[in-house]
């Protein structure tokens, strides 16, 4: 029975969402987007990458209004958009800036001004302290990051402070130490700062995007980059997952036959005669150089109109399931399948490009002897020339185009007003545009699910919808009578707003939606006039449960704002806003905002209160908090005024971390909490107890929701019976989903109930594969010893480590790298938490395999087999047995060195062999993991199917019914940390 329960219940996630658009952004989106981007009054602004001066908008982020001239044509980008007090700023680089009231209007005309650097990003702090990063060319006309402070937006205040450059021997300058296209974000108590680096562009294809961080944005440090791009192309990814057939020359050289004179017609067909023709290495091109960046690829030098290449290869394991091109070349191009053209295109591909040739190809392969023939001809005056291609076997996955060359990243929150979305330009297919992706926190870390594309396989739904929303299209007081419901004034909607003319007494009106214990709700004000006395606010009413409310206003005049509880709560307690704010501003010359509107949003968790106006935070240090626990709902008020409200937004739900996470407790069905719950100042919320099952609960009960948290154990303990996890659904001991580590069997474990009846307990491994890029660090490496060290995000259980190597001459790098020699054997070590990850001083060293030495392959991911056990950071090293031990004092030789032995004084390790690092360095490291300390848990719950991911991994969808349901955590044995918790609802469509 349970197994026939199991089939009911249990889909296979990768058959449920491969390929399917209604789970995927339709990347790139249908506009091109200039770097500009911001949230205002409920929609989304950008400038247009396509036409200079123009405006765009957006509800939703995916679909785009019509661009609106808003600066004359001849002033070009690249753009930066603000608001800022009543006013939108719009800076054009190299030119100055406008100011505008509204977004989509005619802004002033460019005003000249000092400002910092290019590349700008302006960015206001919580506490409303306005600063911006730019890119600058440093010393070594290289691009580097720096950070201005502004005393006004269109002041500067103090000397610009650089930030970050580019170093040689990280993943951010292989082809070029120039970084760009900085955006910064606070979030949970930290900054986190973007950039571009490498050459920009898709031919070299090395662009994509890293990020920094640290608590102060003003103290950022070369340190503080995370050793791997946050947001990178994906070819690697799909070179992962598709088949080699014939590698293009981003893997390795290729050899193959090329003429650039016209050959015989059957040219293209296997057996044809050959004369005249040379051999080559794949790719063809000419210059090797893009600007000043190599174009590592290009291997064969190719300067005529036209050139005719042949590549023969077999099918030894029978034939292609799914056959993918891929391609990069300049002006037009057709491709030949043993005689049959399978492609053609006259317009370049200035990236690698990925095509279904599955149709084309159908019956043209054979088990031996097959030949892909390409002709390729130069654009007319072209300043490049340029032709690679291989082809793979994509299986049983999607073919998705490639994504190359990314840049200008920009953070954006969601139209619910709690994802977080980033914005970037990039190259699909060759073909420029912007792509739109989810941005996580696990816990502190951030983390991008991207790039994706139409076809990724997996859950990469568009920005949520918030649970109600209102712009006030509708004229009348009918057209919101059915949304709102009003206790005093004189409420009206009238010319995209809500009015309340009222200004004498209290009037309130609260949106019609059942009650809710946690929920952001924001809105735009206008105030518009106020009785005498200046003691009158306008703002929202933060929570109402039909008896009292709790009123949350601000007064422009008194410069204040105000909360207090109605009825029965005595005066209102008020507290001065920011001295950044001010209710309208502009510079000399141009006019201020007649009646600007001020972005005011509360969030509800629990009993805490967090209050924001404009993004200044006016709860800093602590929310407020109360004993309002209960659910509520809320709304807008006016005393003593009259105001205009616009673009409201309600999303149930919550977001907490540290030590303000609050309410868990027991659930809506009366189940009772466990264990011994503690709040740690930094870590979150812990269950400390191991004898004790703990159990909490928390939430109200919705239909369909998104619940991500960050788990984490002290350390890892294996040998014991130990369990921790969540219920992604919990409705009653009837109808639920709890889905726990285990540890000791290395496995998430599901098990629950749906209308009383067991669905049985699924297994899925907790065995993934993380990617690391090369990192050298001259902390970890010696003349003879080459190192990499890579840190784990938690205590871990390696079992394998496949490695890639670098390969070519890399002219910035000054390096040539080739694939290890023979001479060189490989060892491994895992250091534990609190160890400085010195590699060949930790002394616990093991012999990759036996006999040495261990082979290595290009242009495949070599595998090595390492001895599980626990470790906060893996490495790797090169080891010369050649290596020798010599007397620091006098040079003379001791004894041969053997990695891992301890030296005595006055000794050093010397070598009288060349060193290691400029011959072999790694490209890419996979690591295998079977267990960790730490899981990021994302759980999806739909009307008929729950989803569930860890660490950003799609292990399991279950269908079912399930009722409307909170979530929960618990511990069985297990004492852990819960933190970074982000539930909300997910409406209709």
């Amino acid at each position: 029975m349970k197994a026939g329960l199991m089939r009911l219940f249990f889909w296979g996630l990768m058959g449920l969402f491969a390929g399917g658009s209604a789970w995927s952004v339709d990347n790139p989106l249908p506009v091109e987007l200039d770097g500009s981007l911001v949230r205002y009054n409920g929609s989304f602004y950008a400038m247009s990458a396509q036409t200079n001066g123009q405006m765009l908008g957006s509800s939703n982020l995916q679909d785009w209004t019509s661009p609106v001239a808003v600066l004359p044509p001849e002033i070009g980008g690249p753009y930066d958009l603000a608001y800022r007090n009543g006013l939108f700023y719009l800076y054009a680089e190299g030119k100055g800036f406008a100011a505008g009231a509204e977004p989509l209007a005619p802004f002033s005309a460019i005003r000249k001004a000092g400002l910092s650097g290019e590349q700008m990003r302006l960015f206001q702090d919580k506490s409303g302290a306005l600063f911006s990063v730019n890119r600058r060319l440093g010393s070594k006309k290289e691009g580097e990051i720096w950070l201005q402070r502004y005393a006004s937006p269109w002041k500067t205040a103090d000397r610009a402070t650089e930030l970050l450059d580019g170093r040689r021997g990280m993943w951010d300058s292989l082809d070029s130490a120039d970084l760009g296209e900085p955006e910064i974000l606070d979030y949970r108590g930290s900054y986190y700062l973007l950039y571009a680096a490498n050459h920009p562009g898709p031919r070299t294809g090395l662009r994509e995007i890293g990020v920094a961080m640290n608590e102060n944005p003003r103290r950022f440090e070369n340190p503080d980059k995370l050793a791997d791009p946050v947001l990178a192309r994906n070819v690697e990814r799909l070179a992962r997952t598709y088949a080699a057939v014939l590698p293009t020359a981003a893997y390795a050289p290729w050899k193959a036959r090329y003429t650039t004179k016209r050959p015989d017609k059957n040219w293209a067909v296997p057996g044809s005669k050959l004369s005249g023709w040379r051999t080559g290495d794949g790719g063809f091109g000419f210059p090797a150089e893009v600007g000043e960046a190599q174009l590592f690829t290009c291997h064969t030098k190719w300067k005529e109109n036209e050139i005719w290449v042949r590549r023969e290869f077999d099918l030894p394991s029978g034939p292609l399931k799914m056959p993918l091109l891929q391609l990069r070349h300049e002006g037009a191009v057709q491709v030949f399948l043993n005689g049959k053209m399978v492609y053609e295109s006259k317009e370049p591909s200035l990236s690698y490009s990925n095509f279904d040739i599955s149709e084309a190809a159908a019956g043209a392969f054979k088990p031996d002897d097959n030949l892909l023939a390409v002709h390729a001809v130069a654009p007319k005056r072209a300043d490049y020339r340029f032709l690679d291609f291989g082809l793979f076997d994509a299986g049983d996955e999607p073919v998705e185009p490639t994504v190359y060359g990314l840049d200008a990243p920009r953070i954006v929150t969601g139209p619910n007003g709690f994802e977080k979305w980033v914005a970037y330009r990039a190259w699909w297919n060759g073909q420029r545009g912007t792509g739109l992706d989810r941005v996580f926190f696990y816990n502190d870390e951030m983390v991008i699910d991207g790039p994706t594309t139409a076809n990724t396989p997996g859950y990469h739904p568009p920005p949520a919808k918030p649970t109600f929303a209102d712009s006030f299209a509708s004229s009348g007081s009918a057209a919101w009578a059915e949304r709102w419901s009003a206790a005093g004034g004189a409420w009206a909607t009238t010319n995209g707003v809500m009015r309340q003319a009222e200004t004498k007494g209290l009037a309130r009106a609260y949106i019609k939606r059942p009650p809710a214990a946690n929920y952001l709700f924001e809105t735009s004000i206008r105030i518009t006039s106020m009785e005498k006395g200046m003691r009158g606010a306008a703002g929202v009413v933060a929570w109402s449960d039909g008896k009292t409310d709790m009123l949350i206003g601000i007064n422009p005049v008194t410069r204040t704002w105000e909360y207090h509880l109605e009825p029965g709560g005595g005066s209102p307690r008020r507290q001065s806003l920011p001295s950044a704010f001010q209710w309208s501003e502009a510079p000399k010359g141009i006019d201020a905002a007649a009646a600007p509107l001020h972005r005011l949003r509360i969030t509800k968790n629990g009993a805490y209160f967090e209050v924001w106006l404009d993004e200044m935070l006016l709860t800093p240090g602590k929310p407020l908090i109360t004993e309002l626990h209960g659910a509520g709902v809320p709304g807008l008020f006016c005393s003593g005024a009259a105001a205009e409200f616009d673009g409201v937004v309600y999303t149930v739900g919550w977001d907490e971390h540290a030590e303000y996470i609050t309410d868990w407790g027991s659930a809506a069905d009366g189940t009772q909490p466990s264990g011994e719950w503690r709040h740690d100042k930094d870590d979150g919320l812990e269950q400390c107890r191991h004898s004790v099952p703990g159990l909490a609960f928390k939430g109200d009960l919705l239909d369909q929701y998104e619940f991500t948290v960050n788990l984490e154990t002290e350390k890892l303990e294996e040998g014991k019976e130990r369990l921790y996890g969540v219920f992604p659904v919990f409705a009653n001991r009837d109808n639920y989903l709890k889905a726990v580590i285990d540890t000791r069997g290395r496995q998430l474990l599901v098990s629950g109930k749906l209308n009383g009846r067991d669905i049985g307990q699924i297994a899925k491994t907790l065995q993934r594969q993380i990617v690391h890029r090369h990192l050298f660090d001259d902390e970890t490496a010696y003349r003879d010893i080459a190192a990499w060290v890579y840190q784990l995000r938690s205590q871990s259980v390696v079992s394998a480590l496949d490695v890639r190597w670098l390969e070519g001459d890399f002219e910035h790098l000054r390096q040539e790298f080739f694939v290890p020699s023979d001479d060189m054997l490989i060892r491994y070590a895992k250091l534990d938490r609190g160890r400085e990850p010195m590699l060949w001083d930790d002394g616990r060293f093991y012999d990759a395999d036996e006999p040495k030495p261990y082979a290595q392959k290009p242009e495949i991911h070599n595998h090595i087999a390492i001895r599980p056990e626990i470790a906060n950071n893996v490495g790797f090293g090169l080891y010369i047995p050649s290596s020798i031990v010599i007397d620091s004092r006098t040079g003379r030789y001791i004894r041969d060195y053997s990695p891992g032995e301890d030296l005595d004084n006055n000794e050093e390790i010397g070598s009288d062999t060349i060193d290691s690092d400029t011959m072999s360095r790694p490209q890419e490291t996979v690591i295998t993991v079977e267990v960790e300390s730490s899981y990021f848990f994302r759980c999806i719950k739909l009307k008929d199917r729950v989803i569930i991911e860890l660490n950003g991994q799609p292990m399991l969808t279950i269908k079912g019914e399930w009722p409307a349901s909170q979530v929960g955590l618990l511990t069985e044995g297990q004492p852990c940390f819960f933190n970074g918790i982000t539930l909300y609802h997910l409406p209709d469509e």
